[in-house]
């Protein structure tokens, strides 16, 4: 989310090479005051907190494009 909100969980991964991520509406909607994205490792199942907890392995800018 933008501003100094806190992150949130797009979902989970795995280690397959090529992946489809499908977002559910209400988060797919909030991408537009993203203004970053990051992966951190979590433990299986996703962090138990709901907020990320292992190291973050990549992080970038989010760009809108018109």
């Amino acid at each position: 989310p933008g501003g100094k909100s806190a992150p949130v969980s797009m979902g989970l991964i795995g280690i397959d090479r090529d992946q489809v991520m499908k977002l559910k509406p209400a988060l797919a909607q909030g991408m537009g005051e993203a203004w970053g994205i990051a992966m951190s490792v979590e433990p299986a199942g996703g962090s138990p907190t709901g907020a990320p907890t292992g190291p973050v392995i990549f992080k970038g800018q989010c760009v809108k494009v018109l």
